[in-house]
């Protein structure tokens, strides 16, 4: 069972000395607390592995251990390049004698002291230090329920084999995700909430219709005209967006409302938050994307030819007029393409977008 902690603000931990007082990958003083020693030297030893076990659960094909023991020994936890910090195992000549083997701090896995002596049995304790390691655990979580392929036969033997008829499809319950569900509590929240916002080049907006509608009065239909974007630049044309807020700010003043396709100033009183986020684009889709730099840094503009003209100068394209407002100059913008999707996007993904 995987449980992921979210603390509140003025109680994260978020330096070196905190990781210290709630995680520990040490072997505890025998005399001061023997208790805690038997949990940890029962529980929470790894291995061994590598040269002292090769044949070990752990060990993958190149002969290493996929979870990285026997780890290093470290003065002080500092914050390492991997998603978890790299945790205080001080070389202070502590070892004990576990299946077979002496181990010492190295084979250690992390753990909280007081949950150990508490529950004693296996509890390993991260500290989620980078984003990086809290979106691995939220997909993680969220992947979907552990499934398995089983059949159910007799000791009557049959020539044939039915496999429609023997197809089982089922899930374990735990008694806590139970008593969850049974409380109706909510499996998940999005916080603060997202407000994806329509990008598309002129004219080139998605359009849904039913099979029986008629073409020819949905294409001259101006509400089929109106989108997100449209409507941005017609508040801002109506000169309704004061602060000049950028597309992807606009969601923070004001209410997109899809029924009449219309953006709606935020009532006085106190409101969730919510972000607005421009949906991606490829590099490769050209137009598209330049469409999206520009949007992301010009706040005023209330056309597409208005966003391709500069100081009364129209651009053909809207690459060139990115490079009329030196955004591009830079020469980083399929380094920052690249930098903002490894915040979301899976491996998979990435390597597509590469």
């Amino acid at each position: 069972m995987l449980i992921v902690l979210l603390l509140k603000q003025g109680h994260k931990m978020t330096s070196a000395e905190f990781y210290d007082k709630f995680v520990c990958p040490e072997l505890p003083d025998q005399n001061e607390n023997p208790h805690l020693y038997t949990a940890v030297v029962k529980h929470m030893i790894h291995g061994p592995c590598g040269k002292l076990n090769p044949t070990n659960a752990c060990m993958n094909k190149d002969g290493k251990c996929k979870n990285n023991y026997p780890k290093s020994f470290c003065f002080a936890t500092v914050h390492g390049k991997k998603p978890y910090p790299v945790y205080r195992r001080r070389d202070n000549g502590k070892q004990v004698k576990v299946r077979g083997q002496i181990l010492d701090n190295r084979w250690v896995v992390p753990y909280n002291p007081y949950l150990l002596a508490k529950f004693d049995c296996h509890i390993n304790v991260e500290i989620c230090s980078t984003v990086e390691a809290v979106k691995y655990l939220y997909k993680y979580i969220y992947k979907g329920h552990d499934r398995v392929a089983f059949h159910v036969y007799s000791n009557e033997t049959k020539n044939e084999i039915d496999e429609i008829e023997q197809y089982q499809s089922g899930r374990w319950v735990s008694p806590p995700e139970a008593m969850w569900r049974i409380y109706k509590f909510a499996l998940h929240e999005i916080y603060p909430s997202v407000q994806s916002l329509q990008l598309h080049l002129e004219g080139k907006q998605l359009v849904t219709f039913r099979n029986t509608d008629n073409l020819n009065v949905i294409v001259e239909n101006d509400s089929s005209k109106e989108t997100m974007l449209t409507q941005y630049f017609y508040m801002n044309k109506m000169k309704k967006n004061p602060k000049n807020l950028l597309y992807k700010q606009f969601p923070k003043e004001f209410v997109w409302n899809s029924q009449s396709k219309t953006w709606n100033k935020r009532g006085t009183k106190k409101t969730k938050k919510v972000i607005g986020r421009v949906v991606t684009a490829n590099p490769i889709e050209g137009e598209r994307y330049y469409l999206r730099i520009l949007l992301n840094h010009i706040g005023t503009s209330t056309s597409f030819d208005d966003l391709k003209t500069l100081n009364n100068k129209k651009a053909n394209t809207f690459h060139e007029a990115a490079l009329m407002h030196g955004l591009l100059h830079s020469d980083n913008s399929l380094d920052l393409c690249l930098q903002e999707a490894t915040m979301y996007r899976m491996p998979c993904s990435l390597r597509r977008l590469f």
